[in-house]
């Protein structure tokens, strides 16, 4: 029979479930809970929710394709403001923080709290259910397509795919302005492409149609078109006048041997192709409100102005000034998850018209 004895021990249990129920006065289990819990506050009480809880954390890990030495700047630009906040990163391109995610999502180690990579190599993420949507409440300043209306990804930064030029090679009236302008005789054997540029025939194919596009790169494969990987590797042989012209590249990369005295020009042709690298939070983050607080900085004026205008990257937030005028484009194509569902057919097709084994 029940006494006086075994209620007060059941009322002293529940009040120490309470007592110890991470929900309780807005702290969360996970990144699930937190961002249920965050969704009705103010920016001022969501911020103050975030600090509080991301001090007890004391750090944050990102996995992404962000050069060290610029995740160097990026960190001290956000330690200025959240200096308790202890960032650290696992730097890989894009495949090894694919390929590192999803091995430890298998083995169920969560190391992450939050990943950046080329949106059409996160689809898997969000295929395996590494990742948790959130609902940014500045998205509507990003442009459409550069973010998922569920909130699974944004955009940190984009690439926007250019040709570049040698421009001790190739005179200013000669500066191919349309990809039909590649077709001329002087360009046969001057030309590099990325041989694994299937996005490319997706763009053609959504801006012109897929007979036409086919039509296109058909024409070009009679230019005697050479081949390299990496983008920073072509970028060197175009700047060393190993060729003349590559004709897509990662312009705002590109770029950046230019401000160091690289002789490279740019031209953005249409359509116009950009590839976002998506930020995605960790479903299972072992630092849930560091990793928000860290994200929705990134997202923010501040951290978008940053990005544009320290680091030279292209951003989606619409009215942001960036540091490179030429890459200031609205997209006609946007590179996306569905996309990379997709990529490997078109990388196929790519490689089969050109004659690349």
């Amino acid at each position: 029979m029940n006494g006086p004895r075994t209620v007060l021990v059941v009322w002293f249990s529940l009040l120490s479930l309470y007592a110890l129920n991470p929900l309780r006065e807005g702290r969360a289990a996970g990144v699930p809970d937190l961002v249920s819990n965050i969704g009705s506050l103010s920016a001022v009480e969501r911020e103050s929710l975030l600090i509080k809880g991301a001090r007890e954390e004391r750090q944050m890990v990102f996995y992404s394709t962000l050069p060290v030495n610029q995740f160097a700047a990026l960190k001290q630009a956000f330690n200025s403001r959240y200096s308790f906040l202890t960032l650290q990163q696992y730097y890989s391109p894009r495949q090894g923080i694919l390929n590192r995610a999803l091995s430890e999502a298998r083995a169920g180690k969560q190391v992450a709290d939050v990943l950046m990579l080329d949106v059409s190599y996160g689809s898997q993420l969000m295929k395996e259910g590494i990742v948790h949507p959130y609902l940014f409440p500045e998205r509507k300043r990003f442009f459409d397509g550069s973010y998922d209306k569920q909130g699974y990804w944004y955009t940190m930064y984009h690439l926007t795919v250019a040709l570049i030029y040698n421009t001790r090679q190739v005179k200013a009236e000669f500066v191919p302005r349309d990809y039909n302008q590649l077709l001329h005789p002087r360009w046969k054997k001057e030309l590099l492409f990325d041989p694994e540029a299937g996005y490319i025939l997706a763009a053609m194919e959504s801006a012109w149609g897929r007979e036409k596009a086919l039509q296109y790169l058909s024409k070009l494969s009679t230019q005697d078109v050479s081949f390299r990987r990496g983008g920073t590797l072509t970028a060197q042989l175009v700047a060393a006048g190993e060729y003349p012209i590559a004709i897509a590249i990662n312009g705002e990369t590109a770029a950046e041997m230019g401000d160091n005295g690289a002789p490279l020009g740019f031209s953005v042709l249409t359509p116009r192709i950009i590839k976002p690298n998506g930020i995605f939070l960790a479903k299972k983050a072992p630092n849930p409100h560091a990793a928000l607080l860290f994200t929705e900085w990134v997202l923010s004026e501040e951290g978008q102005r940053f990005l544009a205008t320290t680091l030279g990257k292209g951003v989606a937030m619409r009215g942001m000034q960036v540091k490179y005028k030429v890459f200031q484009v609205e997209p006609d194509f946007v590179v996306s998850p569905e996309l990379g569902v997709k990529l490997a057919p078109y990388i196929k097709e790519f490689q089969k018209i050109f004659g690349i084994s």
